[in-house]
């Protein structure tokens, strides 16, 4: 630019340019109107260049951060339940990057906090350090916000939710790290986390007046559980226990690995009640990670083995996980300690005992191994938990068998039929002691486009 000047003898103009200029011991974002115009001699020859600049740093980033909040305050507006709180807050904040990078936002559940919602594709790269789970704790009991370095380079602050209506959480943000972390920047992190609690109040209040006193457990639950209803060829449906909260440890995920690959995981925690959806919640979110890291099923449990033992409530949960590679045609699976999966075909079906072993954390060598079946287009795989063939004074074989049959009977169905069907079928006039967690896939015809 100034050399253009210098030699064209035309002015130049730039509107809120951003630089990182080192002024203050970082590379600090900064903005900037500036222009530059020629300075002639008195022969009319240019003989210098006269740099005109004004900062509008200030201005931009008050700007960019009016947008943010009133982007929240217009989503939540319509938020009527703490699940849609939770998961529009993110949703609003994530275009926002350049004032908060990511949003983590968690609940309290008994003891423990797990992770609602977040604007990170993956969610293990939130999983919390122990000493970082104490900072939070102790931040949210004495009511004063805590600044986490959660890596080399990014560093968040966490804000709490004091507890209103009986509910309480923690958001974190993650700062942007070319911007000073100033009484500006606190301010504006503290309005954001002040919109979502009041809104969350208001959400609870909501339920409480309309009657629905299990809504604020039921809405906590299926928060965690990825929504899966959105895939063609898949089903997920999760049924609580009659009688109780319907927070509980049955959890499923679905996953996309590229290439025509997807995982199916359907587990179960020890428990009921939020300790055990706190649990449930920290096993998913590392076994999501494991997989989009590129574990296969036997190696996501020998790695889940090594967090559930450090997991409060992990030791003892059960795990399958079925990876379907539609392109070839085959299933690659693997469990621990929980019920075999069911593979349903036009002619014939089977339990898929291969691959099997130990809950977790129980095994000293964390031993695990795996299995592979070829499925053909139009066959379905069943996943569940326990409480869908259990029942008392009778043994698990019933249970099966009673689940083959249904399948049999609604294997030309679409397939949320089917997975609605199944739940009827063996549920209705059942006295239901624990929770159902039920995903249904079937084999696609050929590779979705």
């Amino acid at each position: 630019l100034f050399q253009r000047v210098l030699t064209t003898g035309e002015p130049t103009w730039d509107e809120h340019q951003r630089l990182l200029l080192d002024r203050n011991g970082f590379l600090e974002e900064c903005f900037f109107t500036y222009s530059y115009s020629p300075l002639f001699d008195g022969a009319g020859s240019i003989g210098g260049v006269l740099d005109t600049v004004t900062e509008t740093t200030e201005q931009i980033v008050n700007a960019r951060r009016l947008a943010s909040v009133i982007d929240l305050q217009t989503v939540l507006v319509e938020t009527t339940s703490v699940t849609d709180v939770c998961i529009g807050a993110v949703a609003a904040l994530a275009p926002h990057q350049d004032d908060v990078p990511h949003i983590d936002l968690h609940l309290q559940a008994g003891d423990e906090l797990p992770l609602i919602a977040s604007s990170r594709r993956i969610l293990g790269r939130v999983l919390l350090r122990p000493s970082d789970v104490d900072e939070l704790r102790g931040a949210l009991r004495d009511h004063r916000s805590v600044v986490l370095s959660t890596s080399r380079f990014a560093t968040s602050y966490a804000v709490p939710i004091a507890e209103r209506e009986g509910i309480a959480g923690i958001i974190r943000f993650e700062l942007n790290p070319t911007r000073p972390f100033d009484d500006q920047y606190r301010s504006y992190l503290q309005l954001l986390a002040d919109t979502v609690a009041t809104s969350l109040e208001s959400a609870v209040v909501r339920a409480r007046e309309l009657g629905e006193a299990r809504r604020i457990s039921e809405t906590l639950q299926s928060a965690m559980l990825a929504p899966a209803a959105n895939f063609a060829t898949v089903a997920a449906r999760y049924e609580p226990a009659e009688g109780t909260l319907s927070v509980g440890g049955d959890w499923y995920d679905v996953i996309q690995l590229g290439d025509g690959r997807r995982a199916l995981v359907i587990g179960d925690v020890v428990g009921h009640g939020l300790d055990a959806a706190a649990a449930m919640g920290q096993l998913r979110s590392a076994s999501r990670a494991l997989l989009l890291g590129g574990r296969s099923p036997a190696e996501m449990l020998r790695s889940l083995d090594d967090f559930a033992r450090v997991t409060p409530g992990g030791a003892g949960a059960t795990v399958v996980c079925v990876v379907a590679d539609i392109e070839h045609r085959r299933l690659t699976y693997a469990a621990a300690g929980h019920p075999p999966p069911l593979l349903v075909r036009q002619a014939d079906s089977m339990f898929l005992e291969g691959g099997r072993s130990a809950q977790l954390a129980t095994l000293p060598d964390n031993e695990r191994g795996e299995a592979e079946v070829d499925v053909e287009p139009g066959d379905v795989v069943v996943l569940y938990t326990d409480g869908l063939v259990e029942r008392r004074g009778e043994v698990l074989d019933q249970g099966f068998e009673r689940l083959r049959a249904a399948v049999r009977n609604r294997f030309d169905e679409s397939i949320d039929d089917l997975a609605d069907g199944l739940l009827t079928d063996l549920l209705t006039g059942i006295d239901a002691h624990d929770d159902v967690a039920l995903l249904v896939k079937r084999v696609p015809p050929r590779l979705p486009r």
